[in-house]
């Protein structure tokens, strides 16, 4: 090896690369040549900005028509400027905010473990009403046909009139509820500390199955071909059939899984506690790959491209080969990245739990497109508008 190199071992797989550290700041006359693809590669995970939103951590950011939404552990709600970075509005709650954002219809809606439900202006972020649930909500909210789903640590799922915040109907579990809802078809899939995930009818709560696991279940759900994929606190990843409740396929893990799956290209990204991301075959569960990190994995991915974003709790954001799982490129925060990201025009948002919010390059074109955020679980972008 030359001495202008270096050799860099990459994290999980084991492979190798050469960095060239004396490349030019220019490429002259081959310029012409290089493709848009090459200009947004090597722009990968290049800083764009950073803001703070104080405390310890943040929820998953939504970004929807040129702003950022997340919640801070410093008990408010924030819209920054997902160009800039610069904050546009300020709404304090009572308490943490861990909830991420759902943002529909110029409204606003997001948790607090004040035990509220918040709607609020999109531009302005006024208070236009709040719910006040039996237990904290940490719990993200869905929207569908002007109803907010979302759960409450009292153990309750509530439907909410998103006009007027008004309940509609509220189902009890049998326990506090992290879940996020994810409401398909008619039909509202969340998970309960109970360790059952419930489908419940959105229209008036009345259940429709119940499907029982050996641990809690604070993954949220995501729906792809007529399929719901959640993780459990008993180390499983599970696949239920949509409409019937019945187990397809378990795939085991090391540890608890709380990360909330999204599905793209008929493979199922999913982090555990054990450290690792995985890809599975949406059909069968069988491993297609798995990364490791050297922390757990509470973050959900995102797919973009054909890269899978992902937070550790080792401190990095890795993008991986949707393929292969091979590390394309990461970056070092310095703490947990917890936090869910979101791909929106070649800039990838996320959160880590110092506070701080970062955008950057995502080194590929275009917005997340995996389920769980074209679904609006957990965080989503201007491409859902609201479930049907």
């Amino acid at each position: 090896m030359s001495d202008d190199k270096e050799s860099i071992e990459a994290k999980g797989e084991h492979w190798d690369f050469e960095v060239d550290t004396e490349l030019p700041d220019s490429v002259g006359d081959d310029d012409e040549e290089i493709t848009e693809a090459d200009r947004l590669e090597r722009r990968a995970g290049d800083q764009q900005w950073t803001a703070t939103v104080g405390g310890l951590g943040g929820s998953s950011p939504t970004v929807v028509g040129g702003l950022v939404y997340l919640g801070g552990d410093s008990d408010s709600v924030y819209a920054l400027d997902a160009t800039t970075g610069e904050e546009e509005w300020v709404f304090e709650t009572g308490d943490f905010v861990e909830s991420a954002p759902s943002v529909v219809d110029g409204g606003v809606y997001v948790g607090s473990d004040d035990g509220c439900v918040y709607g609020l202006d999109a531009k302005t972020g006024s208070k236009y009403w709040a719910y006040q649930t039996g237990g904290f909500v940490e719990s993200s909210p869905t929207v569908a046909d002007e109803s907010v789903y979302v759960g409450s640590g009292d153990g309750a799922v509530y439907a909410l009139s998103a006009p007027l915040g008004n309940k509609i109907w509220a189902t009890p579990t049998g326990g506090a509820i992290h879940s996020s809802p994810t409401v398909v078809n008619g039909t509202l899939y969340i998970g309960s500390d109970d360790g059952c995930v419930y489908a419940l009818s959105a229209s008036s709560g009345d259940e429709r199955w119940t499907f029982q696991t050996d641990g809690a279940v604070r993954s949220s759900p995501t729906v792809a071909d007529s399929t719901v994929f959640v993780g459990s606190g008993d180390g499983n990843i599970y696949a239920i059939d949509a409409k019937w409740g019945e187990k397809e396929w378990q795939h085991t893990t090391e540890d608890v899984v709380h990360s909330s799956p999204t599905v793209a290209e008929r493979k199922l990204f999913v982090g555990g506690d054990d450290g690792t991301v995985y890809a599975l075959d949406i059909g069968s569960g069988d491993r297609v790959w798995t990364f490791d990190t050297d922390g757990r994995v509470w973050s959900s991915p995102t797919v973009a491209g054909d890269l899978v974003f992902v937070g550790s709790n080792d401190g990095y954001l890795y993008a991986l080969d949707i393929d292969s799982g091979r590390r394309r490129w990461m970056v070092d925060t310095g703490d947990w990245v917890d936090s869910s990201p979101t791909v929106v025009s070649e800039t990838v948002f996320f959160v880590c739990d110092d506070g701080t919010v970062y955008a950057l390059s995502s080194g590929v074109k275009g917005a997340s497109i995996g389920s769980r955020v074209n679904l609006g679980t957990l965080g989503h972008h201007g491409g859902w508008t609201g479930g049907e």
